[in-house]
């Protein structure tokens, strides 16, 4: 009886060791007849997912991706949903080890009868369907199946259930660009898988053998709502759910409405976030990895300014007179209107009283039929008025593609006509930067009039003359070197040398005047070009340079006298830096537009904190801060004066009026504006910095302090100690007497104020013309002053402006 019971036992331990044997060998001719794959890619997998961009507030703004996909843990996906997925694709899911050998059977012997391999699918546990997605294994063959199966297999030893679910259910593809099952959520339901109810679990799990046609809910919603009402059927069978659960979800509507992610807002911004995070970490990891990107960007503010420059430019472009616009079909970007999808449709949606492109279908005499993405619109000889037009066909005709201004109310009826008024696609450009002044953080950014038109950042990548608005370094430099605000100089036609050495450069005025005996202060805030140019040739080009460079100019600078007006490229984002540095007496911060970048686990890759680096001592800068208040309470930025906060400021522009700026700041923020054209064309007559830039800062400033609580809006510029104040006479920089036209008071370095009082006689002086000024006053060392041959060229500089029509620029 033992030895029966040893030769039993030896026999099945060497039966056992054939079948080990037995199934190595199998396992590795299949491996290498098969080709089958390494397992251990999936252990050590992570699916591609979406990096998502992310406001100050941490509100979601944009997300970049190959395969729109969040990755989700276990733990965040809600049973309801694992239950419906196993009861749609394989019940027996928690009981197989990775194969239904009887399905499989069927399958096989189904194939044979039709005497077609791979002719019936089906058949593929969850597992095996995790195995063919991820090794892309879509032949249609026993070949596969075999392969399948084995792998499932494999992957069901290395794998709990929970983890195998888990990695099918973030694989998968459910249509419309939704990978795995959260961008499924959002886009369909537009919530967090983790928050899906019974019927939309189910509703999703039904539409994972073919989303994208038979069962998308978009093209066959009476058929989707038939498959989830199939799958929890399939629940109920299985004991997944109760039958109260059952009836209350199979009598609710599908609910499934589109739930598409849109830029409404910030895509300049966007694009420069993304530029800097694949030069930083490479184009896989931007559009795979997952990354948690957190921004500077304050979303209602950016929604204000691009508002802000929209508005602005059409209403400038406007005032220029109507232009004949773009025809789609002439220019060939569509055979005919209604094929014509303009790319504003995909990312705006209509809002009252808001701005849409539209394209003409139909044009008569008393009225043109537009459409606008798939309403309609009708506009009317009313609506055309300010183009002072009889009849819309003489202006429009079908195909040109026009932006109007859709009404105060849209019709909730989504098939009514919509009645608008025609506006004008501008062909002005404007780019506008709003920075923390304590931080750096830039809060908006817009670098256009539509990014879809030009992606070309022009708050950034742009290098413009700014005419003007250079002017306060040559001023701060003066007060460095001991100037006064009161401090006069004689403006005035002076000559300086050309770049070939010749006495031939003669700085000219707005409005082709000097004014003779004047103080700094109000020679910057009227921006005399004579008194900056003769102030830089007293202080040295190349301390103005050094000024420019420590307040963050970036930008080619050269000591030319043409360096006073602005003569040299800078960029926007530079010089709206610059001034956030006069806000912050003299401490200029890095720009900042990211604060943190995460991996998809939650691992911080790079953290920015804010940083400033001291340029110039704090009562010195309170000089120029103080002097750019008064641009605006009396200056060329006048027009802002009504605007209720401490707002400090200065215009540009620039020959010709290529190019129209306006930079000021607020004791918490600093705003710029450049208004031009790309290629460097006037942008109209009298285009100053006040017409053309201004109106664009004031729209935007406005709706800035109306986010601010009333004590934070009223904040005042804060004065450094060593700051005295004195009433002085405006015209002459003296000490005030009760007699004085116009008193300030007057910003001084502590023991720098004036000593001397004005007098009537003074006065007098003041009222003059410079040339009977002339004999009264006595030039500073070095101070250029006039000369027969600089009156000679002055006057023919402007008989020569008279005919053509023009004033000099330089506000």
């Amino acid at each position: 009886m033992r030895e029966r019971t040893v030769r039993l036992l030896t026999r099945l331990v060497w039966a056992l060791v054939a079948g080990c044997l037995a199934g190595a060998l199998l396992g590795w001719a299949a491996a290498q007849f098969l080709h089958i794959p390494q397992v251990d890619q999936i252990t050590a997998f992570t699916p591609a997912s979406t990096t998502r961009i992310l406001a100050a507030d941490g509100t979601p703004v944009a997300s970049f991706a190959i395969e729109r996909r969040t990755v989700l843990r276990p733990e965040q996906i809600p049973n309801v949903l694992k239950l419906a997925i196993v009861a749609t694709e394989d019940s027996d899911f928690y009981h197989h080890g990775g194969v239904d050998l009887t399905a499989i059977l069927r399958a096989v012997l189904y194939s044979i009868k039709e005497l077609k391999l791979g002719a019936r699918g089906g058949a593929s546990t969850l597992t095996q369907q995790l195995a063919r997605n991820f090794f892309q294994l879509h032949e249609h063959s026993i070949k596969r199946k075999i392969k399948e199966a084995l792998l499932a297999i494999d992957i069901e030893k290395r794998l709990s259930k929970d983890q195998i679910l888990t990695l099918y259910a973030n694989l998968i593809y459910l249509g419309h660009g939704a990978y795995g099952v959260e961008a499924a959520s959002h886009l369909y339901f537009g919530k967090s898988a983790s928050e899906l109810s019974l019927a939309e679990a189910a509703t999703l799990a039904g539409m994972i053998q073919n989303p994208e046609r038979l069962w998308s809910p978009f093209r066959n919603p009476k058929g989707v709502l038939k498959r989830r009402n199939y799958v929890l059927d399939r629940m109920l069978s299985l004991g997944f759910i109760t039958k109260t659960a059952h009836d209350q979800a199979a009598a609710q509507p599908l609910g499934v409405s589109q739930h598409r992610e849109r830029i409404p807002t910030g895509a300049y911004f966007i694009e420069e976030i993304r530029q800097q995070l694949e030069e930083r970490y490479g184009s896989d990891a931007l559009y795979s990895a997952g990354l948690q990107v957190s921004t500077t960007m304050d979303a209602p503010l950016q929604a204000m300014a691009e508002k802000a420059v929209r508005e602005g430019l059409v209403s400038l472009d406007m005032s220029l007179g109507f232009r004949k616009p773009e025809n789609v079909v002439s220019e060939g970007l569509a055979d005919t209107a209604e094929d014509y999808e303009a790319p504003s449709w995909r990312d705006r949606e209509l809002e009252a009283d808001g701005m849409a492109e539209a394209v003409v279908t139909s044009v008569s005499r008393r009225n043109a039929k537009l459409r606008i993405a798939d309403r309609t619109a009708n506009l009317t000889r009313a609506g055309i008025k300010w183009t002072g037009a009889s009849s819309v066909s003489r202006i429009l005709k079908v195909g040109d593609l026009v932006l109007v201004r859709l009404p105060d109310k849209m019709p909730e009826d989504e098939t009514s006509e919509i009645e608008v008024q025609l506006l004008q696609n501008p062909s002005l450009e404007a780019a506008l930067v709003a920075i923390d002044n304590r931080t750096g953080a830039v809060r908006a950014m817009v670098g256009g009039f539509d990014f879809h038109r030009s992606e070309f950042n022009r708050a950034i990548q742009a290098k413009r003359q700014c005419g003007s608005a250079f002017k306060p370094f040559v001023y701060l430099t003066a007060f460095q070197q001991g100037y006064t605000p009161a401090d006069t100089l004689f403006d005035a036609p002076f000559l300086l040398p050309d770049a070939e050495g010749q006495l031939t450069y003669c700085p000219k005025n707005y409005y082709d005047k000097y004014y003779g005996i004047t103080t700094l202060r109000r020679a910057l805030e009227h921006s005399f070009n004579a008194t900056a140019v003769k102030l830089q040739q007293l202080v040295g080009g190349d301390a103005v340079v050094d000024t420019a460079r420590r307040f963050g100019i970036t930008t080619p600078l050269r000591p030319y006298p043409a360096l006073a007006l602005g003569a040299f490229e800078v960029r926007l984002i530079d010089l709206v830096r610059a001034y956030a540095g006069f806000a912050n007496l003299g401490e200029v911060p890095a720009s900042l537009m990211m604060t943190e970048v995460k991996d998809r686990d939650g691992k911080v890759l790079q953290r920015s904190y804010p940083s400033v680096q001291r340029a110039m001592p704090p009562t010195v800068t309170y000089l120029i801060l103080h002097v750019l208040e008064g641009v605006i309470k009396r200056g060329t930025g006048v027009a802002a004066a009504g605007v209720d906060a401490d707002l400090a400021g200065k215009t540009g522009t620039t020959d010709d009026y290529t190019d129209a700026w306006f930079v000021g700041f607020s004791p918490r923020m600093t705003v710029g504006v450049w208004v031009g054209r790309d290629l460097k064309q006037p942008i109209g007559r009298r285009m100053t910095g006040a017409r053309a830039a201004l109106p664009i800062w004031m729209r935007f400033v406005k709706g800035y302090l109306g986010t601010l609580d009333d004590q934070t809006r009223h904040e005042k510029f804060s004065v450094p100690a060593g700051i005295v104040f004195s009433p002085v006479d405006y015209y002459t920089g003296l000490r005030a007497i009760p007699t004085c036209p116009l008193v300030v008071l007057e910003s001084f370095l502590d023991g720098t104020e004036p000593t001397e009082s004005c007098s009537n006689d003074l006065h007098g002086l003041a009222d003059m013309p410079w040339p009977f000024q002339l004999p009264f006053y006595t030039p500073r060392p070095g101070e250029p002053m006039p000369t027969p041959e600089a009156i000679a060229v002055a006057n023919s500089r402007i008989e020569a402006d008279q005919k053509k029509g023009e004033e000099n620029a330089g506000d």
